[in-house]
């Protein structure tokens, strides 16, 4: 409400979504994981879960709470993303004791992930057509310092 208690009018709200980082980025990112999960859909996985099967690629074994904080999810939500991972054999998780748990790629995720490659690569190739290559170079240096930036 206003000072004079009428509701405000509709260049507010446009104002508020035109400039609304959170708003920008988001619609951004699920238009963009959109095209890549299109892509990836012959193999069963979503983006999100590559990323992750990725992760877990480079290391031997990555505790969950580094994990969830490379990802920049909640606890919570990784566990979701990671359920269906388990249950199809392509992540393993142990208890490490009093300080959490840790993911592992099993064998049958390194074939699997090995086979998401021609389709994480047509998805990419298709990005940065759509988007333009010099474009996508500085849109991704700007956002790995906004995400820097965010994380101080």
């Amino acid at each position: 409400m206003s000072n004079d208690g009428t509701f405000p009018d509709a260049s507010l709200w446009k104002e508020v979504l035109d400039t609304c980082g959170s708003f920008q980025l988001r619609r951004a990112s699920r238009s963009v994981t959109q095209l890549y999960d299109d892509i990836l859909q012959p193999v069963g996985l979503r983006s999100t879960q590559v990323v992750i099967l990725v992760m877990l690629a480079l290391e031997e074994e990555m505790g969950l709470a580094r994990l969830a904080r490379e990802l920049v999810l909640s606890p919570s939500t990784l566990s979701r993303t990671l359920r269906p991972l388990q249950r199809d054999g392509l992540v393993s998780v142990a208890n490490t004791g009093r300080r959490g748990k840790s993911a592992r790629l099993t064998q049958h995720g390194r074939e699997t992930l090995l086979a998401v490659v021609p389709y994480w690569q047509r998805a990419q190739q298709k990005f940065v057509e759509q988007v333009g290559e010099e474009d996508w170079r500085e849109l991704a240096a700007r956002l790995g310092s906004t995400v820097s930036a965010i994380r101080r």
